[in-house]
């Protein structure tokens, strides 16, 4: 009788450990192949407009290996005849600031509305990364997220903690992006989107 009321110990044992995942697994870890991803990002989207020559910072929280196959914008008003839009990935610095240069995927032309996108091929590690936009056309709005209701993690904009900050911005002249991010940047609220689409679960 002991030893079977051993066996069926341990064998409820051996079925806890094995449904551990259960109990541990974080939701935002649950994503769909060939979807666009933005992190933790939730808010009202809205046209934003751009600044030329401007390098903006937007964080992406990855909460699990995977591999993206396109970096995108969502032009919603388009700019001048040949202007484009050079788009990246950073690497996590110090103190939630862009670091090094992961990826300068290269450039969109933003001379038309619509999805501007980028084939790719990264691999991410579970961290934060940064999606890196700069504009040599300041006449076009992109969709952006005007409040942000949860993550990015940066911090309240006002001592009224009514707007959640979204992202760094540097001056920068057009051309390939720097390595590392630029030092200085301010820190403002509301946030582009740069998604990136998730090929595969690593």
């Amino acid at each position: 009788m002991l030893k079977l009321a051993g066996e069926l110990i341990e064998g409820q044992l051996a079925d806890h450990i094995a449904r551990l995942d259960a109990h541990t697994y974080e939701a935002f870890s649950i994503l769909r192949t060939g979807e666009y991803y933005v992190g933790y990002m939730v808010g009202n989207t809205i046209s934003i407009s751009v600044t030329v020559n401007r390098l903006i910072a937007v964080p992406l929280i990855v909460s699990r290996d995977m591999t993206v196959d396109r970096i995108c914008i969502y032009v919603q008003v388009a700019g001048a005849a040949g202007k484009k839009a050079r788009l990246g990935i950073y690497n996590n610095g110090t103190n939630l600031y862009p670091g090094t240069l992961l990826l300068d995927a290269g450039e969109v032309a933003i001379d038309s509305t619509g999805i501007k996108a980028i084939t790719i091929n990264q691999a991410l590690t579970k961290g934060v990364y940064w999606l890196a936009i700069v504009c040599n056309d300041g006449n076009l709005d992109i969709k952006g997220i005007a409040n942000i209701f949860l993550a990015p993690p940066l911090s309240i904009h006002d001592v009224y903690h009514h707007v959640s900050n979204g992202q760094w911005y540097v001056a920068h002249s057009y051309a390939a992006l720097p390595d590392p991010f630029t030092a200085g940047g301010t820190l403002t609220y509301g946030s582009f989107l740069v998604p990136v689409r998730v090929a595969s679960l690593d």
